[in-house]
C-alpha cells in the first residue's frame, strides 16, 4: 500500500481515462477498479496528512448552541434557523473560491471526532472552555461567543467574543488585561467609592483573583478599602486621609487600584502625595467610569503630576450612537465574515503552494492540521482588525475604554516647567477586540527613564573621577564613579550629559562619550582632593545638586550626618579607611657594627666576667701549694693585674706566656677558654649576619608608635576633613592627643608636604587608597620609594554620591547600588582602579637583596675608630709614662746619696 500511496491521484485518473479497452471490461472488473480508485484516493489524501485539503473538500463547521446561554428567550427552531440563515448568507456573500458546510446543533454534547474543520460555539463561559479543550484535542478552529466576565480563548488557537451589557464591562476589562500580562501585580490594594454597587465590585474582585486557563499569570492577593463619597471636597479629602494614614505598605505593597469618580481622583492624588505614598516605587492605577458623563478635562490632570510618579488612567471613552450594535447576531455576522475571509486566504495559500510543487511535494509541504488552525485564526484576526477599523462602532466597538500613562521621570530636568507631566495614550479596550496596548500601563516600571538624557555633575579627582581630554579638547570621563554611573544608566535606561565643574565656575554641558583609559593627555581641574572627605568641592556643584538641577552628583563624597538636612546621599559605593604615610625607614648607622652582635647587657656581662675572673684566678693561683724543691717557680700571674691581662688575652685568643702549675688554676684557665670559644663562634656568626642584612629604623605602624615618637616626627591631615570631625567628637584620649598636636594641611598632595615626608620628619594621615595612589605617582615620577604605608587602619569613612534632598529616585538608585555590591561589581572596579601592589608597599626589611655583600669601609669604619682610639690612648699613656719617668729621674738627681765603697 505504501507504493500505491506514492502515486499522484491526478496522474492515475488520466491514465485510467486513456485506457482504450475500458469499454470491453466486464461490469465486475469496472466495479473492482472503481473500488481500487476510491481506496487509493482516500489513502493518498491521508498518506502525509490525516485530513482533506481545502482544495479537495469544503470546510465543515459545527455550530453548537447551549440552551442555558439564551436565558431571556427559549432556544427554539426560529432562533436556530435564524442563526443558520445568517451564517449561510454571510458565506455566500464573502466566499468565492470555496464554501463552508454548516451543521447547527442545539446541544453541546456532540461528537467532534467527525471530519469538522471549524467549531462555532455560543455558550456559557464554563461550557465554552470545555468545548475549546475538545476542539484543541481534535485540532479544530474554535470560534466562540460567550457571556461576559469570561477569559478569552488563546490568541493563536481560537477567537472568542463576550457579550457585555454597557456599564458592566469592568470585570471583562481586567480579565483581558491580566490575560495579556499587562496587569501582573502580586498584591493589589483596591480603593473604591460607594457610588459603585457591591455586585460590580464583587465581579471586579473575581476577575482579578480567579485563575486564568492556559495563562501563566500569578494569582494576586487583594486588599479592599471603601471610601465614602462626599460632595464637599475637604470632607472627602479628610475621609481619604483617614483611610490611608494607617495603611501598612510593608505588608500590603505599593500597587494601588482606585475605582473612583473624577471628583474623588483629585482628592485621592493629593492625599496620597502628602502621605508620601506616590513615588517611583509605587504604582497608582485610576479607573474612571464617569468621564463620558462628566466630560472631564484630563489635560488638567497632568499639571498635578510631580517628578517620579507612576500613575496611569483607564477611563471610559464610550460614545453610543445609532450604528452601535452589540447584539448576538451582529457578532455572528462579524465572526462569520472574518472566518470566511480567513478560509479563503488559507485556500488561496494552498493553491499557490500546489502550483509551485509536485503532488508528492504538496502532500509533504502543505500545513498540518495544527498549523492550519493557527493560520486561519491569524487570518481571521487580521480580517476582524480591518473590519473594526473601517466600520467604526459596529458590534460593540462603541463600548470603548482608553488607557493613559503618565510620563513624569526626568521632566524636571527638561526645559519644560518643573513638575509638569505628560499623559500618553498607551492603549485601549473594546468588547470585541479586548485590550490593545502599544505601551505598558506603567512605562517607567518597564523602561525606567525611557532613554531620556539627564544632567549629572562631576569634577576631576582621580581615581574616583578622571577627566581626560583628547587632542581636540573633547572631555572624556573615567574612574570608579563613572563605572557606577554607566551601569546605573544601563539599568535605569537613561543617557547622561556631564556638567564639568571647576574652581572658576561651570563649563557647558558635554554629551558623554566612551572613556579612554590610556590617554596620556590629562588636564586637571582645580578642586579639593576628596580623598580627605570631599568637604571642599566647588560651591556651585553643591548648589546644583541641592536645588535638584542635576540627577545626582557623579563624584565620591563623604557622608556627613550634619548635611543630611539639606542634601542627601546614596548608599556608600566605598568605605575608605585612614592610615599613615611615613618616611621610608632608613638603615641605621653602621659605625658601631662590631658591637651589634651582642646587646649592651651581653657586653656588660662580658666585661664584668673579665674583671671578676682575673682576681679569682690570682687567688686560686696564690693559694695553691708551692712547687717542690728543684722545680723552678713559674714567672707571671703573681699579681691581680697580670691575671686580668691574661684573661683578656685569652678572650682575644692570644693567651699568655706562662700557665699556672697547679691543676686548680689550670682548670679555671681551661674553663675560660671553653667560654671564649663559644663567645667567639657566636660573635663571628652574628657579625656575618649583620654585615649581610643592614638594620633598619623602627617603622610607625599605629597611633601609639606615632605618639611615642612625637619628638622625632610631626604629623598632619587635611583641614575640615571627616577625620578632624571624628577626632573632635571621640572620647578616646589618644585621639585627642593626636588631634592636639596635628597640623592642618590644605591638601595631602601638596608638593611641600611631600618634600617634608621625604626628608623623614613628617607623617601624613589620609585615606589608604589616596596614599597608595600618591605612592604610586611618586614611584613613577622619581623611580624610587620614599614612603612607607602603615599597616593600621583606624577610622572608616563612608563614601557615596550626592543627590538632592527628597529626591524621588534615591531609593531606586540605592537599590541598584546594592545589587552592584552583591554582584561584586564595585569590588571588581575598585581593584581595577586602585594602584597595583608594588615594591613601595613592602614593609621594612622585606624583599631586600640576599646577594653576596662585599665588606666596605662603611661596614668597617667602627673598628678603625677603635684602632684610632686605641692608638690615641696608647700615645697618651706613653706620654704620661715618659713624663713620669723624667720626673722621677729629676727627683733622683736632686737626692744626695752617701757614697759607699
Amino acid at each position: 500500500m505504501t507504493f500505491f500511496a506514492a502515486i499522484p491521484i491526478k496522474a492515475f485518473i488520466s491514465v485510467y481515462k486513456e485506457v482504450s479497452v475500458i469499454e470491453e471490461l466486464s461490469f465486475s472488473l469496472v466495479k473492482m477498479i472503481s473500488f481500487l480508485l476510491i481506496f487509493l484516493t482516500v489513502d493518498i489524501c491521508n498518506g502525509y496528512n490525516d485530513f482533506p485539503s481545502l482544495m479537495t473538500a469544503n470546510a465543515t463547521m459545527a455550530v453548537v448552541l447551549e440552551k442555558n446561554f439564551f436565558n431571556d428567550e427559549k432556544l427554539d427552531e426560529s432562533i436556530v434557523s435564524k442563526i443558520s440563515d445568517t451564517m449561510h448568507s454571510v458565506i455566500r456573500e464573502s466566499m468565492e473560491l470555496g464554501g463552508i458546510d454548516v451543521k447547527v446543533y442545539a446541544d453541546t454534547r456532540i461528537n467532534l471526532r467527525r471530519d469538522y474543520t471549524v467549531l462555532f460555539s455560543i455558550a456559557k463561559c464554563k461550557r465554552t472552555w470545555a468545548l475549546f479543550r475538545l476542539a484543541q484535542k481534535e485540532r479544530l478552529i474554535h470560534i466562540a461567543i460567550t457571556d461576559s466576565d469570561c477569559p478569552r480563548l488563546p490568541d493563536q488557537e481560537g477567537i472568542s467574543i463576550p457579550l457585555i451589557n454597557p456599564g458592566q464591562e469592568l470585570p471583562q476589562l481586567f480579565l483581558d488585561l491580566r490575560a495579556s500580562g499587562s496587569l501582573s501585580w502580586k498584591k493589589i490594594n483596591i480603593l473604591y467609592d460607594n457610588s459603585f454597587k457591591r455586585d460590580s465590585i464583587s465581579k471586579v474582585l473575581k476577575a482579578l483573583s480567579i485563575e486564568l486557563p492556559k495563562k501563566k499569570v500569578t494569582l494576586a492577593s487583594i486588599s479592599l478599602f471603601a471610601i465614602k463619597y462626599e460632595k464637599d471636597y475637604q470632607t472627602m479629602r479628610q475621609q481619604i486621609m483617614k483611610t490611608l494614614t494607617d495603611f501598612q505598605v510593608d505588608q500590603l505593597g505599593n500597587c494601588f487600584m482606585a475605582i473612583v469618580t473624577v471628583d474623588m481622583m483629585s482628592a485621592l492624588i493629593e492625599a496620597a502625595r502628602l502621605l508620601k505614598m506616590v513615588h517611583p516605587g509605587s504604582q497608582w492605577l485610576y479607573i474612571l467610569s464617569d468621564t463620558t458623563k462628566r466630560k472631564a478635562n484630563l489635560t488638567a490632570f497632568t499639571e498635578k503630576l510631580t517628578e517620579g510618579e507612576n500613575v496611569a488612567l483607564i477611563y471610559n471613552a464610550t460614545k453610543f450612537h445609532d450604528s452601535c450594535n452589540s447584539g448576538l447576531f451582529c457578532h455572528v455576522k462579524e465572526l462569520m465574515k472574518a472566518l470566511s475571509r480567513a478560509l479563503e486566504a488559507a485556500l488561496q495559500s494552498e493553491m499557490d503552494l500546489y502550483s509551485k510543487v509536485t503532488d508528492d511535494e504538496f502532500e509533504v509541504l502543505r500545513p498540518s492540521k495544527r498549523e492550519r488552525v493557527r493560520e486561519v485564526v491569524r487570518y481571521a484576526n487580521e480580517a476582524l482588525g480591518e473590519e473594526r477599523s473601517t466600520s467604526g462602532g459596529n458590534c460593540g466597538q462603541c463600548l470603548f475604554w482608553k488607557i493613559g500613562s503618565a510620563i513624569t521621570w526626568g521632566n524636571s530636568f527638561d526645559s519644560a516647567p518643573a513638575g509638569k507631566g505628560q499623559l500618553i495614550d498607551s492603549g485601549s479596550w473594546s468588547s470585541g477586540s479586548g485590550s490593545n496596548l502599544s505601551e505598558p500601563i506603567f512605562p517607567h516600571i518597564d523602561y525606567g527613564f525611557r532613554g531620556k538624557s539627564l544632567p549629572i555633575i562631576t569634577y576631576h579627582n582621580p581615581p574616583w573621577q578622571i577627566v581626560q581630554y583628547s587632542d581636540k579638547g573633547v572631555p572624556k570621563y573615567d574612574g570608579l564613579t563613572f563605572d557606577v554611573v554607566k551601569h546605573l544608566s544601563e539599568k535605569l535606561n537613561f543617557t547622561y550629559k556631564v556638567i564639568l565643574a571647576s574652581s572658576y565656575g561651570l563649563s557647558k554641558p558635554m554629551n558623554n562619550t566612551p572613556h579612554v583609559r590610556n590617554s596620556r593627555k590629562v588636564r586637571k581641574e582645580n578642586q579639593t582632593d576628596s580623598g580627605i572627605g570631599g568637604s571642599k568641592i566647588p560651591e556651585k556643584v553643591f548648589e546644583l545638586v541641592k536645588n535638584k538641577k542635576v540627577l545626582f552628583g557623579a563624584f565620591a563624597y563623604t557622608v556627613y550626618e550634619s548635611k543630611k538636612a539639606i542634601i542627601n546621599y546614596t548608599i556608600p559605593i566605598s568605605v575608605q579607611t585612614y592610615t599613615f604615610l611615613t618616611p621610608k625607614p632608613k638603615p641605621l648607622s653602621r659605625a658601631l657594627l662590631f658591637i651589634s652582635p651582642f646587646s649592651n647587657e651581653t657586653w656588660a656581662c662580658l666585661a664584668s666576667a673579665i674583671i671578676i675572673i682575673g682576681p679569682i684566678l690570682y687567688l686560686i693561683h696564690k693559694l695553691s701549694p708551692k712547687p717542690t724543691i728543684g722545680i723552678q717557680e713559674a714567672v707571671g700571674l703573681k699579681t691581680p693585674d697580670e691575671c686580668v691581662w691574661y684573661i683578656y688575652g685569652a678572650l682575644l685568643q692570644q693567651g699568655g706566656m706562662n700557665l699556672p702549675r697547679a691543676d686548680s688554676a689550670r682548670l679555671i684557665v681551661g674553663t675560660w677558654w671553653l667560654v671564649v670559644m663559644v663567645l667567639v663562634a657566636t660573635y663571628s656568626g652574628s657579625l656575618v649576619a649583620f654585615l649581610t642584612f643592614p638594620r633598619m629604623d623602627d617603622s610607625i605602624s599605629n597611633i601609639d608608635d606615632l605618639l611615642a615618637r612625637s619628638t622625632e616626627f610631626t604629623w598632619g591631615f587635611s583641614n575640615g576633613s571627616f577625620l578632624e570631625e571624628y577626632l573632635q567628637a571621640t572620647e578616646e584620649p589618644k585621639y585627642h592627643d593626636l588631634l592636639s598636636r596635628a597640623e592642618r594641611h590644605t591638601s595631602s598632595t601638596d608638593h611641600n608636604i611631600i618634600l617634608r615626608i621625604r626628608k623623614g620628619n613628617h607623617v601624613v594621615i589620609d585615606w589608604k587608597s589616596t596614599l597608595k595612589f600618591l605612592m604610586r605617582q611618586d614611584l613613577l615620577t622619581s623611580g624610587q620609594c620614599h614612603f612607607f604605608l602603615s599597616s593600621e587602619d583606624f577610622i572608616k569613612e563612608p563614601i557615596a554620591m550626592m543627590i538632592g534632598h527628597d529626591s524621588p529616585y534615591l531609593k531606586m538608585i540605592d537599590k541598584e547600588l546594592k545589587r552592584m555590591h552583591e554582584a561584586g561589581l564595585i569590588e571588581k572596579w575598585t581593584r581595577e582602579r586602585m594602584p597595583m601592589k608594588d615594591e613601595c608597599w613592602e614593609g621594612p626589611g622585606n624583599g631586600q637583596e640576599v646577594d653576596n655583600h662585599k665588606v666596605n669601609m662603611v661596614d668597617m669604619q667602627g673598628i678603625f675608630f677603635v684602632l684610632a682610639i686605641g692608638f690615641t690612648i696608647a700615645a697618651i699613656i706613653i706620654s704620661c709614662e715618659f713624663g713620669w719617668h723624667n720626673k722621677k729621674m729629676a727627683y733622683e738627681r736632686k737626692l744626695i746619696r752617701p757614697f759607699v765603697s
